[in-house]
């Protein structure tokens, strides 16, 4: 087996001008990114459409292939431990949302479950994201669901049986070890996902106990690149390698650390790190060629 596909998150160049998110992807090695909603819908009040944005990405040799994330896809959504800010930035509506993958050509949307924790059912989860995966159906998008320990649906079990017992074609999972490892979810649950049905890796490290006085909270936005902490990657890479399951692997990181580095710092990084881990876990790392 070997990594199936590469990517370039938009945690990585957030803070970076657009042309230089698409040279930062490019520089990684990537052709496909992904952009919040929000950030494709400040370019459009500058005065970009979205036929441009696609055109000025697909120039650069950048296909913007993920819209990241819809929160409004449940019937409860907002949460009861994140500012304003935070939920006025992600509350872009499904109609939204679609119209700006159908114009930048986006064919993948990660859903996080925003929700207070308690605050649905399995069943109600089980019924809004199948609701969400015929929705999205007509305009040809792929619906990766994502477990997140902040929020409702804290775990990777539990995200598992909701797209499994949703049985949607076009419903699939995000894998991002950070919320694996803060979840506590286990290596049995992923080896019995089916690889194809991950349709994302995300990477990055940290502590495995946080340190006192630190919530889970905090370090959500304090990630280290992959292979600068304590996280049980190899072991984790090996098992998404032994089923299949390492697509759009790429490292995502949420940091102030961020801020102060230049394009091609943050490609170095995004490239030499990802790289690193899947060698020390002894994954190939060529894409495996695509059957034509």
């Amino acid at each position: 087996m070997a990594v199936n596909s590469y990517t370039m998150n938009y945690s990585n160049v957030v803070h970076l001008p657009f042309e230089e998110k698409l040279k930062a992807t490019r520089l990684a090695g990537c052709t496909t990114m992904s952009l919040m909603p929000a950030d494709i819908l400040d370019m459009e009040f500058a005065g970009q459409s979205l036929a441009n944005i696609r055109a000025r990405a697909a120039d650069a040799g950048v296909t913007i292939s993920r819209l990241d994330p819809l929160n409004t896809w449940s019937r409860r959504w907002v949460s009861d431990n994140m500012d304003d800010s935070y939920t006025l930035k992600t509350a872009t509506t499904a109609r939204e949302f679609y119209r700006l993958c159908a114009g930048i050509g986006a064919t993948k949307a990660s859903l996080n479950a925003m929700f207070p924790l308690g605050s649905m059912t399995i069943g109600e989860m089980t019924e809004d994201f199948a609701a969400t995966c015929r929705y999205a159906a007509d305009f040809g998008v792929t619906i990766d669901l994502e477990h997140v320990p902040l929020w409702g649906m804290p775990t990777l079990e539990m995200a598992w049986q909701v797209v499994r017992d949703a049985g949607q074609p076009n419903g699939r999972l995000v894998f991002d070890i950070w919320h694996f490892v803060r979840s506590g979810s286990k290596l049995e649950t992923l080896r019995g996902i089916p690889g194809h049905l991950i349709s994302c890796v995300q990477l990055s490290d940290g502590p495995l106990a946080l340190p006192p006085g630190v919530t889970i909270k905090d370090n959500c936005y304090d990630r280290k690149w992959p292979g600068d902490g304590e996280f049980p990657s190899a072991q984790v890479l090996r098992a998404l390698d032994e089923i299949g399951g390492l697509n759009e692997v790429g490292a995502e990181i949420f940091s102030p650390m961020l801020e102060g580095l230049s394009t091609e710092e943050v490609a170095r990084l995004s490239k030499v790190t990802t790289e690193t881990v899947l060698n020390d876990a002894g994954v190939a790392l060529e894409p495996q060629p695509t059957e034509t």
